[in-house]
């Protein structure tokens, strides 16, 4: 059980990959619009509250109000312009659980400020859609000293012991059940994910997860200036003679030894794709505009091994210097394009060789 709790908690922060899952399904102006909504909405409360007994009954407490008011449509305001990197999503996360947390405490009437509590699963299943585990435990770590501050208080103002533990009950399903629920459901469709993005023969990824993880690769390099993301098109050269001489189990087995080669001479954050029959594509961040030393070192790789196989390779690069989630997604094909007509000048030169893809191509969103 404790292992099982580690593990749990040792799960990598969810958002690149869900960002590029949701990006590739067209999802992400839905959920930044419906994230912007709820965001305002949300903060529409301790300000309605101003004008109810049970709200805010001095100034502090009305300062209180307003600020955490202010605090969330600021937050809901990042997710509106553009779709947020990794660190504002957590920032975002982090302002909304302290906003909730001061609405709380606005109130005069502490039934009042204990229902408000309920409002911290919400941020809770954000976390656990997005993020790690440790996020949704420190959020739930909040939300419970907040109920127990509120409920001690209910009982010293009522008396009313029942009706204060129906209520944490019902705050305790909230805001354990719908984080872990949610988590529990992203993990299990981030392994059947995983499961389904590999190429059979030679695992690398394939188109779609190659697509994917380029987008989360741009994702995680979006601010840094002077960074470029790299492609590499790889094609081996005079496949099919391969196969007609020693069969398709040689070629297969090239197959696999190239793919072997590859991740040995790639950096290990590079993104590596099997996109076609005997075709292989690579990309990185650079602080280069020419990754020359990559592909070289990646044609000498494939010339060593054991199988008769060569490959023409052809590279494009551009910067990255904004981080618009459609320009992205362009960019990526744009650099498949380019490094894939290099490749093509590569193999007409006559092959085993690497091509560069001439000019250096608009940063995203240029």
């Amino acid at each position: 059980m404790t292992r099982s709790a580690g593990q749990w908690l040792k799960q990598p922060d969810q958002y690149d990959w869900l960002s590029a899952y949701l990006n590739e399904r067209g999802l992400q102006v839905l959920w930044r619009r419906a994230t912007f909504g709820f965001t305002v909405t949300t903060a529409a409360l301790p300000i309605v509250m101003i004008w109810s007994p049970f709200g805010p009954d001095n100034p502090v407490r009305v300062a209180l109000a307003i600020a955490a008011a202010v605090v969330a449509v600021a937050g809901g305001f990042l997710w509106l312009l553009r779709w947020p990197t990794r660190r504002q999503s957590v920032i975002f996360s982090a302002m909304a659980t302290v906003a909730i947390a001061a609405t709380c405490f606005a109130f005069s009437n502490p039934y009042s400020g204990l229902g408000a509590c309920a409002t911290f699963a919400v941020i809770g299943g954000f976390a656990a859609y997005f993020h790690t585990t440790g996020f949704v435990v420190a959020n739930l770590g909040v939300a419970t000293l907040c109920a127990a501050i509120m409920a001690s208080r209910l009982i010293a103002t009522t008396g009313d012991v029942a009706l204060t533990i129906a209520t944490l009950v019902t705050l305790a399903s909230l805001n354990i059940g719908v984080p872990f629920g949610i988590l529990s459901l992203v993990h299990t469709l981030r392994t059947d994910l995983q499961g389904s993005d590999r190429d059979p023969l030679t695992g690398l990824r394939n188109r779609r997860s190659f697509h994917n993880s380029v987008y989360e690769l741009m994702m995680l390099h979006q601010s840094p200036a002077g960074v470029y993301l790299v492609m590499a098109m790889i094609d081996l050269d005079n496949f099919k003679q391969l196969n007609d001489t020693l069969g398709h189990a040689a070629g297969d087995q090239a197959l696999v030894d190239v793919s072997t080669a590859l991740r040995e001479n790639c950096r290990p954050a590079a993104v590596i794709g099997r996109v076609g029959g005997e075709e292989f594509v690579v990309a990185d961040i650079d602080t280069v505009p020419n990754p020359a030393k990559m592909a070289e070192r990646l044609r000498r790789a494939i010339d060593g091994i054991p199988l008769p196989v060569t490959a023409s390779i052809g590279t494009a690069a551009a910067p990255l210097e904004t981080d618009s989630s459609r320009a992205n997604l362009q960019l990526i094909n744009d650099l498949i394009r380019t490094s894939d007509t290099a490749m093509y000048e590569a193999k007409r030169a006559g092959g085993n060789r690497v091509c560069h893809y001439p000019t250096l191509l608009p940063a995203a969103g240029s």
